[in-house]
């Protein structure tokens, strides 16, 4: 590791004498009102400042195309914080004007190189210019908000300029390439305070690094609760009044997507002229899937809609929601599902294993069998009960996953952030 520190060294004493610095904040104790919440950090710092500092890092691009400045695409990351620093590492072209400050108190920064190798250095450079000042380095906290890169970057600065970390682990440890998931996993174990998705992947890490006492779920928000009553609507049966069963698929048309493999677990029960197959998405495959439709006999019964206004409207009216893809997007769709009180079939993840863990909440297919998923559509049509105790039962756990009261959240979230470092604190006296 000492090859890589020795990017960060410099002679100025005053970097030197960072190594000496420990952090001396703590976390308040006791309730807190959310006026207090919202004015000030729920750390006590024993210095003369009043700030929180957290600097985040990610190789996540998306992030500079959110113009709500989020990191969860729904609640502004400068709510929670008093200053937050987002370092975005990408490869390619640079960025014109690579140091944004994008609000008051947020500042975003693009570190560019030309491969994927050469992104830790550049990140540590451009903390060394940009982020240490005559008092020290400015954060309190560093965060990796995704695994490899980003962790090995945030883990480094860590132990160089003497501040508490945190990795957040968004995907499974063992999906990836062999090499890249045993190196994920060395850095995994060496920090002191992991935030995960779900709490089967807090509880596959705590079982492989036993070391690891700060694990647990991010908290997370959706607005979903607020947004639909779990009732079903009628738009759909009103826009088609010649069906009177609808299946509904959302997703990108592409030709990676799953939409083809959604037309063809419909099929068979298409056959019944009065069930409808609503498609609504956009993309280059559009065409082929409406051919596709056409070669089956199914064309009159599947509709695609490239442009809806209210999808949610569309959600709550299905009779059934098929979700076959398995990206972010895609769990979106499951969650507003969830909160609509849809009876959903789905290709069954990791996460949305986690979120449905009873087998009476939804149905869930491995590995895309059309068979299966065929099967589970059947059953769905022809069983009135069990589409009643699904809606039932989806809605509950919606309630249980997902919170209403944002202002909660928020002091959720930066509780959990924070309590890195407590245990960092804890690990260094």
């Amino acid at each position: 590791m000492g090859r890589y520190m020795s990017v960060l060294d410099d002679k100025n004493p005053l970097l030197l004498s960072l190594k000496k610095r420990r952090p001396t904040s703590q976390i308040k104790t006791g309730d807190v009102s959310v006026a207090v919440a919202r004015t000030q950090p729920l750390l006590e710092p024993a210095s003369v400042r009043r700030t929180t500092r957290v600097l985040f890092v990610t190789t996540d691009t998306a992030i500079l195309n959110q113009t709500n400045k989020t990191l969860d695409g729904f609640t502004a990351i400068a709510d929670m914080f008093d200053e937050v620093h987002i370092m975005v590492l990408r490869t390619g072209i640079a960025a014109k004007y690579p140091v944004l400050r994008v609000s008051k108190q947020t500042w975003l920064y693009t570190v560019t190189a030309n491969h994927d190798w050469q992104l830790p250095f550049r990140a540590w450079h451009m903390m060394k210019k940009e982020l240490v000042f005559v008092d020290g380095f400015r954060p309190d906290l560093i965060v990796a908000r995704d695994q490899f890169i980003s962790a090995f970057v945030v883990y480094v600065a860590g132990r160089h300029f003497h501040r508490p970390t945190q990795l957040h682990v968004n995907e499974r440890l063992f999906a990836r390439r062999r090499l890249t998931a045993l190196l994920s996993r060395m850095l995994t174990g060496k920090f002191l305070s992991i935030r995960t998705m779900t709490e089967n992947c807090s509880k596959e890490i705590r079982l492989r690094h036993h070391q690891i006492t700060d694990c647990s779920p991010l908290p997370q928000f959706r607005d979903y609760l607020l947004r639909f009553t779990g009732e079903q609507r009628s738009v759909l049966a009103e826009k088609y009044r010649q069906f009177n069963f609808f299946i509904l698929y959302v997703g990108n048309f592409t030709h990676t997507s799953s939409a083809f493999y959604a037309i063809d677990a419909v099929r068979d029960i298409l056959q019944n002229p009065r069930v409808a197959f609503v498609m609504v998405g956009d993309g280059l495959a559009v065409g082929e899937c409406l051919r596709r439709a056409e070669l089956l006999k199914i064309k009159h019964q599947v509709i695609v809609e490239r442009q809806v206004p209210d999808i949610d409207s569309y959600i709550s009216s299905a009779d059934i929601l098929l979700v076959t893809d398995t990206d972010a997007a895609a769990d979106e769709i499951v969650l507003k599902g969830a909160a609509a009180g849809a009876p959903m079939v789905m290709t069954n993840t990791i996460l949305r294993e986690d979120w449905f863990a009873a087998d009476d909440t939804v149905i869930k297919v491995s590995n895309r069998n059309i068979i299966k998923t065929s099967d589970a559509l059947r059953g769905l049509l022809q069983d009135v009960t069990l589409r009643y105790r699904l809606r039932y039962r989806v809605r509950q756990v919606a309630e249980s996953i997902l919170p209403v009261d944002i202002t909660q959240y928020e002091i959720s979230f930066r509780d959990s952030l924070e309590e890195a470092i407590v245990t960092y604190e804890m690990n260094n006296n």
